[in-house]
């Protein structure tokens, strides 16, 4: 597992806000997904009452802000090999991070899509990319870890990374409309405030090799 250097203040909320931790919050949020894919396939047209509308909330239907965690990851039976894959990406994690780091990566995120729908006034009619924050985090802590595709397939965590960034994140960017750029990008806020100084040190400390072999 490759050890990642936090910023400060995520070692201090790890140590002093115990409080914040969600218990058993993989499980929590992959049943909130279960709920929203039998009640969408129930009844399709009622996942249009889980998007976070900035207008419909403006209008009173506070719920949104919550409802929009159980747009269904994917509306089809394959949801429930997702969902598993889902809740074992939380609960590594979990594992490797502890029951507060892994709620504030969640809260951040939940917190950063509201302020971004609301302020740009965006429509957000996926949970897809928070899941995705979660796996991308997974694979940067142990990207050698391996999944078993289709059951059979054995691929280390950082090549899958790879993939599902290039078919969700830079096919979208090339195509999307301005303000879905915008969600796509600050929809990861997560992900830079928990990596952005792990990155940036590898970064100085490659820059700082090359300067002293040119010497």
């Amino acid at each position: 597992m490759r050890q990642i250097i936090f910023p400060n203040w995520l070692v201090w909320v790890d140590k002093n806000l115990k409080w914040l931790s969600i218990p058993k919050l993989p499980l929590i949020l992959t049943l909130i997904q279960v709920l929203g894919f039998l009640l969408v396939m129930r009844k399709p047209a009622f996942q249009t009452q889980l998007i976070l509308d900035p207008s419909a909330i403006f209008q009173g239907e506070i719920w949104r802000i919550f409802t929009f965690i159980a747009i269904p990851l994917m509306n089809h039976v394959l949801v429930f090999f997702v969902l598993w894959f889902f809740y074992s990406v939380m609960v590594g994690l979990e594992k490797a991070w502890g029951s507060t780091l892994l709620t504030l990566y969640f809260l951040v995120a939940w917190l950063s899509a509201i302020l971004i729908s609301i302020v740009f006034g965006i429509p957000i009619k996926t949970f897809s990319y928070i899941g995705f924050s979660f796996f991308f985090a997974l694979a940067t802590v142990v990207p050698n870890k391996e999944i078993h595709l289709f059951f059979i397939l054995p691929i280390a965590f950082k090549w899958t990374a790879i993939l599902m960034a290039a078919i969700f994140l830079i096919v979208p960017l090339l195509l999307a409309s301005y303000e879905q750029l915008r969600y796509l990008i600050l929809s990861f806020v997560n992900y830079l405030l928990f990596f952005g100084k792990d990155y940036w040190l590898l970064l100085k400390k490659e820059l700082e090799k090359r300067k002293r072999r040119s010497v």
